[in-house]
């Protein structure tokens, strides 16, 4: 599949997403109202409290330790505590958050970075308000047996290739940066069931290594895991968004959600095992060890670069590196307004409270050691 087919497919998608706008746009001609569950707080309501208690968090996923941060302040009570009233929505193929918080059917979502950016593009106003995966987790999977040890041997081999999302991105990227082939190497959609990967028919396997590894592993699979970071490839993780008219007529329902997010990610790194303890009771269909090595292999993301400092923080020197690298694969066609796309108000703002100044405490640190390859 050509770099242009895989641009078309997003543009198609993200045309859908405008059409959800539009349609908005025609239903709030015709009446102001508040956001779908949203229970208005009356003229008299103290003026420091949330415009609106009842919210939604759209998850990419299932919970698991990947959203700790939000599960941790929904259990224990943090989000009650700033007056807001959350449901927390699990996410799939057919839920995506994205065109979900953009036509309002949940306030908040999470995303990567290069959709908020690519949203942006096309005049859809979505604005990241926190990164919490300073560092992409995605990876390439092989057998350890397999004799693939960089991109270079992918060349021949059969590549898994998710279509659409970050994980394509960071794909296309890591060809780009050491010069293979695409031509020459065979691509077949992925699946989220590992068995093509597991059963050998597949060679090369996109994963979240926070995540997937430990499956495969756990099925008898000796892996490797090929990471873009290696190659000079620097991409973003997770991130929390909403919309900026939401922000804007909201903003003390916003900032009352991420700080009690921020909240529950700070106790998930302080304490990831009663965070664990916490997850896997919220979703009992996770083994307490898988939860244990998802929050090692997160908090690692969760405190790379900026993140060392102040989780949470959008970097906009981070931001600006993904930008560009998506302008260089042509999947941006112009820059997008980074002064637009993401904010440090809210995040800022819980820091200050804790007496701690984000912007002037980051600096651009060295680059760590990646993960093992081995894990």
């Amino acid at each position: 599949m050509s770099k242009l087919s895989i641009t078309n497919r997003r543009l198609s998608f993200v045309f859908c997403l405008l059409s959800i706008m539009l349609l908005l746009g025609i239903l709030a001609a015709c009446g102001r109202s508040a956001l779908p569950g949203n229970a208005e707080l009356s003229g008299t309501a103290a003026a420091d409290q949330p415009e609106v208690r009842a919210v939604s968090m759209r998850l990419q996923w299932f919970p698991q330790y990947q959203f700790a941060g939000y599960i941790v302040a929904k259990v224990k009570g943090y989000y009650d505590e700033v007056g807001l009233d959350v449901t927390l929505n699990p996410g799939s193929p057919d839920f995506v958050p994205l065109p979900l918080v953009a036509s309002g059917s949940d306030t908040f979502g999470s995303a990567g970075a290069d959709t908020i950016l690519l949203s942006r593009e096309r005049d859809i106003p979505v604005v990241a308000l926190a990164t919490w995966f300073q560092t992409s987790p995605v990876a390439f999977m092989v057998h350890s047996d397999a004799g693939i040890s960089s991109p270079d041997d992918f060349v021949d081999r059969t590549v898994a290739v998710f279509y659409g999302d970050n994980v394509e991105t960071e794909y296309l990227a890591l060809l780009s940066a050491t010069n293979v082939d695409r031509s020459r190497i065979n691509e077949v959609p992925g699946d989220f069931n590992l068995e093509p990967f597991l059963s050998r028919r597949v060679d090369v396997w996109p994963v979240y290594a926070t995540d997937q590894p430990f499956l495969a592993r756990r099925e008898g699979a000796n892996v490797d895991l090929i990471v873009a970071r290696d190659y000079g490839v620097n991409l973003l993780g997770d991130v929390l968004f909403t919309t900026e008219a939401f922000v804007r007529q909201n903003p003390r329902t916003t900032q009352a959600f991420v700080s009690a997010t921020l909240r529950g990610w700070q106790d998930a790194l302080n304490n990831p095992e009663e965070a664990v303890e916490l997850v896997a009771a919220y979703n009992q269909q996770l083994s307490l060890d898988h939860l244990a090595f998802e929050a090692d292999e997160t908090i690692t993301l969760l405190r790379y670069g900026a993140g060392a400092t102040c989780p949470g923080w959008n970097d906009q020197q981070a931001w600006d590196t993904e930008q560009q690298l998506l302008l260089e694969l042509g999947l941006l066609d112009t820059p997008v307004s980074l002064d637009n796309a993401l904010t440090n108000q809210f995040v800022a703002d819980y820091y200050q409270q804790q007496g701690i100044d984000c912007a002037a405490a980051i600096t651009t640190p060295a680059v760590p050691d990646n993960q093992d390859k081995e894990q």
